[in-house]
């Protein structure tokens, strides 16, 4: 008799509106992750690292880490399966920048500054003051997610490529420096050009390997992550959009699959329609 005194009917509207707008709320799925990193050579409490989310253009910082009984530990969940960024530090210097592929049950990572692990790939001189290397240059990386195995292909197919642009810009620059050392004006020049247009092709080598990676392999999810890792030039965006828009939508939709989008001034398939 309680109930029915204080039941108004005039409020059955409001609770079918409150009780629809609950049903359509999206449920934000999480994912846990845990991450352990360890660095060879660091000293306790000089080591910290930083977890990033890549985006369009940028990153955002997602977690950090100090170095404690000898390594990093990230732990936490995330909204959007993809690749994420995590930067090492020693001291003040970057050791590694490893690509790791999210969610992951386990991603076990011992990192050796100053390695040279693929020499196949990574020269040990003549790169300039940065040289190239993904973490396959001084990092042994195990991770539960399978995903890891393409994100590492990715990534050899990428600095091999990378690699051939410093040997192609150094092998041009000592043509130009002997035509220095002979005073031949006109082989200067010529090679002077030539080093030159090297230098400014570097976004497509960059490009020709995400492209490379994806026509190689049309159904790895890596190949939005190869289209967030090149640039987003004009030359680049015109090369590779039509890449992009030939997967699938759910890719092109994903949180990435969005970055990427507006990273190579494309639409999205849901805008598209």
């Amino acid at each position: 008799m309680a109930l029915r005194k204080h039941f108004n009917p005039k409020h059955i509207p409001l609770m079918l509106m409150l009780s629809l707008a609950a049903c359509q709320s999206p449920v934000v799925k999480k994912y846990p992750y845990l991450i352990k990193v360890r660095i060879e050579g660091c000293s306790e409490g000089t080591g910290i690292g930083r977890l990033f989310r890549p985006k369009a253009l940028g990153l955002d910082l997602l977690d950090s880490a100090k170095l404690e009984q000898g390594q990093l530990v990230f732990r936490g969940v995330v909204e959007h399966p993809g690749i994420y960024d995590v930067f090492c530090h020693c001291g003040n210097k970057v050791t590694s920048n490893l690509n790791v592929y999210l969610p992951a049950d386990s991603v076990e990572v011992t990192v050796t500054p100053g390695a040279n692990l693929r020499p196949d790939i990574y020269q040990p001189a003549g790169l300039g003051p940065v040289g190239i290397g993904a973490y396959l240059l001084n990092a042994r990386l195990f991770s539960t997610a399978p995903q890891q195995r393409e994100v590492a292909s990715y990534l050899i197919t990428r600095d091999s490529i990378w690699n051939k642009y410093f040997l192609d810009r150094n092998r041009l620059k000592a043509k130009m420096d002997a035509a220095i050392g002979l005073g031949n004006k006109p082989e200067i020049d010529r090679w002077a050009d030539s080093t030159r247009h090297v230098q400014e092709q570097f976004p497509a080598y960059l490009a020709a390997a995400s492209e490379l990676y994806i026509r190689r392999h049309p159904r790895s999810e890596i190949g939005i992550f190869a289209l967030l890792d090149a640039g987003n030039d004009a030359a680049t965006s015109k090369r590779l959009a039509p890449y992009y828009r030939a997967m699938p939508a759910a890719w092109q939709n994903s949180f990435f699959g969005k970055a990427a989008a507006e990273r190579l001034h494309v639409t999205a398939a849901t805008q598209a329609k």
